[in-house]
Formats: C-alpha cells, sequence, structure tokens
C-alpha cells in the first residue's frame, strides 16, 4: 500500500491557499481596513491570552500552595518523619519505622 500522506498534505496546502486568496480577493474592506481590523482582532486575543495565562498560573500557584501546606511543606520527601521526632523513631524513605522509641 502507498503512503498518500505527502500529497494529502501538499492538496490541504493549496486548498488552503486557495480559500485565503479567494477571501482576501472577496474582501468588503479595502487592505488597509483589513490590516487594522485583523491587527485588532490580534491584539485583543493577545491580551485575553495574557489574561488567561495569568490566571492559570495563579490558580496552579494556589493550588501548589494549598497542596504544600495540607502535606506539610517542611521541605521532607512527603512529609515523612515529621511526626517521629517526639518517640525517637526514624521513618525511613521506603515508609518503615526504625529505632526504640514506643510507637
Amino acid at each position: 500500500m502507498k503512503d498518500n500522506s505527502g500529497k494529502i498534505i501538499l492538496a490541504l496546502l493549496a486548498g488552503a491557499s486557495a480559500g485565503v486568496i479567494a477571501g482576501l480577493m472577496m474582501a468588503p474592506d479595502t487592505g488597509e481596513a483589513t490590516r487594522s481590523s485583523v491587527k485588532k482582532w490580534a491584539s485583543k486575543m493577545s491580551k485575553d491570552l495574557e489574561k488567561n495565562l495569568q490566571t492559570g498560573l495563579d490558580e496552579i500557584k494556589n493550588m501548589s500552595s494549598s497542596a504544600m501546606d495540607k502535606f506539610g511543606g517542611s521541605g521532607n520527601a512527603g512529609g515523612a518523619g515529621t511526626a517521629a521526632g517526639s518517640t525517637g523513631n526514624k521513618t525511613t524513605g521506603s515508609g518503615t519505622t526504625t529505632g526504640g522509641g514506643n510507637a
């Protein structure tokens, strides 16, 4: 079976190019007005994208800080070993407890 993906991509690009050219030729505005309109649209989209990205970044930061608070953000891996200090036990990285304290 032949691989026709190159021909399909070429046909899609040719069709898209023809559509863009036809759209520009039949545009109701002059070139200057169309460029101005596209510039305003792109500027608005840029501002909206920046606002959405900033909102998302703030949300990620809030989620991260709340997770750190919830799971003990003391710098220990997984919060392990925080409760073991009073009993003399030591929690290892695998979750097992060693030491002579009474647990």
